[in-house]
């Protein structure tokens, strides 16, 4: 039997967990069979199987996954020595969100929310999802620090409490997307600036 490369192996992994994301979205995490699962991503069982003992792990796989990825495209963002000012910030952060999940067709944030209530009932899921929500929320806060030393924001408020403020105004980003239907980074960008009271240069398409 021929050897199977990691970068097969990684291939696999990614179609079986694009179709466990296209069932998740359809009918829901609890409502999607492994059954289904195994069909849209147009494999054997014994190949699904081999990579994902059953659909808790699956669904520990496809969070993980996915807060991995958006991590990857954030964290530059975020660990910048020199923060974009707070508008441009909104605007920045949110587009590379909208950028990770418009994807094939899928409109991940309605899944994030699935994830999201799926943490509430299981332990390991909590964990996972709390884990990468304080990291980002350190980081925001560090930011906050540093936009009230140049004058961006206020110095009346706290930086830990606006960073749990401002983590608040992206987690809400994905959630109107997912109920409301998308909104645009520049709406973003444009929102915290007038909570802030500045003034920006509204950005225009090419």
């Amino acid at each position: 039997m021929p050897k199977i490369s990691e970068e097969q192996r990684q291939a696999r992994r990614d179609q079986i967990l694009a179709a466990a994301w296209r069932c998740f979205a359809r009918n829901g995490i609890h409502a999607t069979s492994m059954e289904e699962i195994i069909r849209e991503a147009e494999l054997s069982a014994g190949a699904v199987y081999l990579y994902y003992k059953g659909k808790d792990e699956l669904i520990l796989a496809a969070i993980e996954t996915y807060m991995g990825d958006l991590r990857g495209l954030l964290l530059p963002l975020l660990m910048r020595e020199k923060p974009l000012p707070p508008a441009a910030f909104a605007r920045e952060i949110t587009a590379a969100i909208s950028s990770h999940t418009q994807r094939g067709g899928l409109d991940l944030n309605v899944i994030i929310l699935m994830c999201w209530s799926e943490a509430q009932s299981n332990p390991t899921v909590k964990k996972l999802v709390s884990g990468f929500q304080l990291k980002y929320r350190e980081a925001l806060t560090h930011i906050v620090r540093i936009w009230q030393k140049e004058g961006h924001l206020s110095k009346k408020g706290k930086p830990d409490e606006v960073g749990k403020v401002l983590l608040s105004f992206f987690l809400g980003f994905i959630v109107q997307s997912a109920l409301l239907g998308r909104m645009e980074p520049e709406t973003a960008a444009q929102g915290i600036a007038g909570l802030i009271g500045v003034a920006t240069t509204r950005r225009t398409s090419a």
